[in-house]
C-alpha cells in the first residue's frame, strides 16, 4: 500500500451543520467548483433520504483550493430535500447539475405507510418521490436554468452523484441508480446537449446484489462503469464497446469500499477513489494502467486512514496538473463536526 503525502484541509466546515457528499469540477477559467450537501447538525446521522432539510450548495476556489468562497444554494432555495449533487462540465463550458428531488409531507397525513429504504423512525415527516432534473449553468454555477422532470419509466427514478460522459458527437450519458430502490444501474441518454433525456440500456441488475452510485468514464472508444455493491462491499464494473447500447455483466473488482469516482489521468492511467467505512476508516484509491482491465490493489493508495468512524466518503477528484490530483470528500473531525475536506497529492 502507498500512503499519500500532503495533509487534508477543510473546504467547508460549519459546527452547526452537517456537510457531506461533494462533487468537484475544474472550470475552463481555472476555478474549482464544489457542490455538496448541507443540512442542520442532528443528534443522529441523517442522510438525504431521511432529511428534508438538505440543500445542494456550491463553493468555489480561485487559488487551487487554498481558500473557498461562502457557499450558495443551487439551483435555489425551493430545491430542498434533494439527493446528493452531481456536477458535469461539458466541453462547451456549461455546467450541469443533476438532482433527484424527494417530496415531503407531514407524517400525520400518512401514518400507516411503512418506512422506505434509509428512512428513520421518529421524525414528523414522510418521504415521497418527485423526480430527476438536470439544471444548466452558462456562467460557472452562478446562475441556473431549471431543468424539466425526466421521465424514467420503466424505472421508478434516477439518481447519480457522478458526472455524465460526453461522447465525441456530443451525446451525454449518465449512469444512474433506480432510486428509491437502490438496486439496479441503467443509462440516461441525451442527444441535444442535456435538454431532453431518454432511458437507455440496463447496465447492472442481479437479485443477489445491490448495485448503486455508479461512475461512468470514457476509455478511448469504450465506456467503463464502476459501481457500489452493498452485499459484498466490493466495487463492481461493467463496460460497453458500442456507445452504451449493450454492457458486459458486472464483475467484482479487488477494491473494497465505495462509492467510486473514476478520473482519467491523461497519461494512460485511471484513478478510482472510494471511501472505506471499516477500520482503519478513511479514503483510498487504486490505479489502473490498462483501462480498467486490472487494478493495482497491491499498491492501493491511502489518502486517509485516520478518520474516527464510518461517517465519511464520497470522494470526487480533478486533475490539477500531470500526475497531480485534488480529491474532495467528507468526514468527521475530532470535535464531531462532519464537513467537506480536500487534499492535493501526486499519483
Amino acid at each position: 500500500m502507498t500512503s499519500v503525502l500532503g495533509s487534508a484541509a477543510a473546504v467547508y466546515r460549519d459546527p452547526f451543520a452537517y456537510c457531506s457528499h461533494p462533487s468537484i469540477v475544474r472550470l475552463s477559467t481555472g476555478e474549482w467548483l464544489v457542490a455538496f450537501m448541507e443540512s442542520v447538525r442532528r443528534a443522529e446521522i441523517l442522510h438525504s433520504p431521511a432529511d428534508p432539510r438538505f440543500y445542494n450548495v456550491l463553493t468555489r476556489s480561485v487559488d487551487e483550493g487554498r481558500t473557498w468562497s461562502a457557499p450558495t444554494v443551487a439551483p435555489g432555495f425551493d430545491w430542498y430535500g434533494v439527493e446528493c449533487p452531481s456536477l458535469t462540465l461539458r466541453r462547451a463550458g456549461e455546467v450541469l447539475l443533476f438532482q433527484w428531488r424527494w417530496r415531503w409531507t407531514p407524517r400525520s397525513t400518512d401514518e400507516a405507510r411503512p418506512l422506505g429504504l434509509y428512512e428513520h423512525p421518529g421524525y414528523p415527516w414522510v418521504r415521497g418521490c418527485d423526480g430527476a432534473y438536470v439544471h444548466r449553468s452558462r456562467d460557472g454555477g452562478r446562475t441556473w436554468e431549471i431543468g424539466r422532470r425526466i421521465e424514467t419509466e420503466p424505472f421508478a427514478g434516477a439518481y447519480t452523484i457522478r458526472a455524465a460522459a460526453e461522447l465525441p458527437d456530443g451525446t451525454l450519458l449518465y449512469a444512474v441508480t433506480d432510486i428509491p430502490h437502490w438496486r439496479q444501474i441503467y443509462l440516461l441518454r441525451s442527444v441535444d446537449g442535456g435538454n431532453a433525456w431518454r432511458v437507455g440500456a440496463l447496465i447492472a441488475s442481479d437479485p443477489q446484489r445491490q448495485f448503486s452510485e455508479p461512475a461512468i468514464v470514457r476509455v478511448g472508444p469504450r465506456l467503463l462503469v464502476l459501481m457500489r455493491e452493498e452485499v459484498t462491499g466490493f466495487l463492481h464494473q461493467a463496460s460497453s464497446e458500442d456507445g452504451g447500447a449493450t454492457w458486459t455483466p458486472p464483475q467484482a473488482t479487488p477494491m473494497w469500499g465505495g462509492p467510486p469516482h473514476v478520473l482519467d489521468l491523461d497519461d494512460g492511467r485511471l484513478l478510482c477513489v472510494y471511501g472505506r467505512r471499516r477500520a482503519p476508516y478513511g479514503i483510498r484509491g487504486c490505479v489502473s494502467a490498462d483501462g480498467g482491465a486490472t487494478w493495482d490493489i497491491e499498491r492501493e493508495v491511502i489518502l486517509r486512514d485516520d478518520l474516527p468512524n464510518g461517517d465519511l466518503g464520497y470522494p470526487s477528484s480533478i486533475l490539477v496538473s500531470p500526475g497531480r490530483v485534488y480529491t474532495v470528500y467528507y468526514g468527521r473531525d475530532h470535535e464531531g463536526v462532519t464537513h467537506v475536506q480536500g487534499q492535493q497529492y501526486a499519483v
